[in-house]
């Protein structure tokens, strides 16, 4: 039975589900708990009930090898459940469709036994083979008419026949890591070298259903399979192995999730997880469309960002809902100089070459740094609810955030002595001149569509124009914006935010110099700097290092090293709150990560509380 929503918006959506007067009956119970099945530790909960949310964007893509954004991933996590996650609270890897794993004496191989008897939601099983065919699929090289594989010009490595960036977390130490079917249940993997993040970097892939999207992989339509359209037209294609498969999706307006009906959780009486009926992300234009209605009882949960706190909070007592606070934000803001030092294929440098001089050089980056108002942003972005940022790993990860690294006040005083220093001087007028009479300015792109951002900007610009440096604001669309970082390098500043969390060796692709996320100086064959080798020498050590104390001595020095050099300005992280109607029980709220943890294990309170 469903459990009576308190919310005319809950109402309306149930009719918009069903087009009826009645929502559509879950079947319960149908199916016998598989012999693996997880019990949760959770309080036993009733049945019923539509979970809501408001997302400001909708999935691209519901196939995982091709998702790219972060929103779709976050949607594909509820369908696709990996061998191993990561406990937020802990930050230790814990079973998932591997009930147990053993470790090599050597460290360089592991051996998963998965949960016996747990089905994707159309009732196959899962076996060790899905397990070889999605990392077969990952690492699927792109071949020839003569059915070779095709290789990289540069490298002399197979091309990737479905690219995405699994295959660059699961290459370690320039090979890709390799598996072995022992049996229908244990699955074995091996790598290279000793590997410290391998139980938590094996978690971020969910495993593909063999028997659904083995043909799309062979005869090359992988990249088509389990798209927006597959989830209109047949949503049961998408096989789930989460706590939801899809039960309805209608763009521009909802997805809909609904139990899958063979999910390996169950609570302490032997009730198949989850509780509730459906799981409802209903579309709008904005985040703070988002807020409003949350704030306004019209969906069960939110992020509440730190510059909305004090005005949703006003509502908690009406609509019922409670804020949680959760620290800083895992997320960090930034500013950077473009550094990189080639030209484009006409033959023209992305970077005047006297810009380039400037930008290369970290004692110019620091007198920047210290001619930003950092409490000046955060007072007028976030009202005063966020951090100064010291370094690349956010306070939010306690597990790994160093925070004796070098800091930087507000100084615009001490920042124009730098320049000086270094042989700048001020014209007549007031504005900065390099010791080759160029006057120093640059251009600055920001993402529009932002208030933030927007306010950190101009913030910024106006902090330059105190100490003689003029910036011109260039506002462009997303799309537009990544291109020019990524593809075309035609820009010489830019502002953006990075959502961290998780094991340091997740952010390697922005740390090591070759890493595809390196915005500042991209592709680099060689490290261009000393510390930029030493920092690639530190990730590789990392890796290997199995002693907690000496991996956490490692990354603090990365740290340090980038907090010194400053390949990137940094700014702030926000505090980080959560709201959730006061309805659901057994919430739990993680340190980092996703606005609830728990989902599967949520249910309605009873009417008489």
């Amino acid at each position: 039975m469903i459990g009576k929503l308190t919310k005319t918006a809950g109402a309306i959506l149930l009719i918009a589900i069903c087009a009826c007067s009645r929502p559509p009956e879950i079947e319960r119970g149908q199916f016998p708990l598989p012999p693996d099945a997880e019990i949760s530790e959770c309080a036993a909960g009733n049945y019923g009930g539509f979970f809501v949310l408001a997302a400001a964007q909708e999935p691209k893509t519901f196939n995982q090898l091709i998702a790219s954004d972060a929103y779709s991933s976050q949607i594909i996590d509820l369908i696709l459940a990996p061998l191993t996650t990561t406990d937020p609270f802990t930050m230790q890897p814990i079973p998932a469709l591997a009930k147990s794993w053993s470790i090599s004496d050597d460290k360089k191989t592991y051996t998963f036994k998965l949960r016996e008897g747990v089905k994707f939601s159309d009732g196959e099983e899962i076996t060790a083979d899905d397990v070889i065919f999605t990392f077969e699929t990952i690492f699927a090289p792109q071949l020839d008419a003569d059915g070779k594989p095709v290789l990289d010009k540069s490298s002399g490595k197979p091309l990737l026949r479905y690219p995405s960036r699994y295959a660059g977390q699961y290459t370690i130490d320039g090979e890709p890591i390799r598996f072995t079917k022992i049996d229908k249940y244990t699955v074995r993997f091996s790598t290279k070298k000793a590997y410290a993040p391998f139980l938590t970097d094996i978690g971020f892939v969910g495993i593909l259903p063999k028997h659904k999207l083995a043909k799309a992989a062979a005869d090359g339509s992988f990249q088509q399979a389990w798209s927006t359209q597959t989830a209109i037209e047949n949503p049961d294609e998408i096989a789930a192995s989460g706590p939801f498969q899809i039960f309805s999706y209608k763009p521009g307006e909802r997805l809909v999730l609904k139990p899958n009906p063979n999910y390996w959780r169950a609570d302490k009486k032997g009730n198949r997880l989850p509780y509730i009926d459906f799981l409802v992300y209903k579309f709008v234009a904005d985040s703070n469309t988002s807020t409003i209605l949350f704030a306004t009882g019209q969906c069960d949960a939110a992020a509440i960002g730190a510059n909305d706190y004090a005005w949703v909070k006003n509502y908690a007592q009406t609509y019922k809902f409670k804020i949680y606070e959760r620290g800083p934000d895992t997320g960090i803001f930034f500013i950077w100089f473009n550094q990189n030092p080639n030209k484009s294929p006409d033959g023209k440098p992305y970077v005047a070459p006297h810009k380039l001089k400037w930008f290369s050089d970290a004692r110019f980056r620091r007198a920047v740094m210290t001619a930003i108002d950092r409490d000046g942003i955060i007072k007028s972005v976030w009202f005063s609810r966020a951090e100064k940022l010291h370094g690349i790993i956010s306070p939010a990860n306690k597990k790994w955030y160093n925070p004796n690294v070098q800091k930087y006040e507000y100084d615009p005083e001490s920042a124009r002595k730098t320049f000086l220093s270094l042989g700048f001087s001020y014209d007549a007028s007031g504005r900065l001149v390099d010791p080759e009479h160029n006057r120093v300015q640059f251009d600055f792109i920001v993402a529009d569509g932002s208030q933030n951002s927007t306010t950190m900007a101009t913030t910024f610009v106006e902090n330059m124009k105190a100490v003689g440096i003029e910036v011109s604001l260039k506002f462009m669309d997303f799309g537009t914006m990544i291109s020019k970082i990524d593809n075309t390098f035609e820009y010489e500043a830019a502002l953006m935010g990075f959502t961290g969390g998780g094991d340091p060796s997740g952010g390697k692709a922005i740390y090591r110099s070759d890493g595809f996320l390196h915005i500042w100086n991209p592709r680099q064959k060689t490290p261009a700097t000393d510390w930029e080798k030493r920092v690639d020498e530190i990730m590789d050590a990392q890796e290997i290092e199995f002693d907690p104390a000496k991996r956490k001595a490692l990354i603090d020095e990365m740290q340090s090293i980038f907090s010194r050099e400053l390949p990137l300005l940094f700014l702030a992280t926000p505090t980080s709150y959560s709201g959730v109607a006061q309805k659901w029980r057994n919430v739990k709220i993680p340190p980092i990560g996703s606005v609830i943890w728990n989902i599967d294990e949520l249910y309605l309170a009873p009417e008489s509380e």
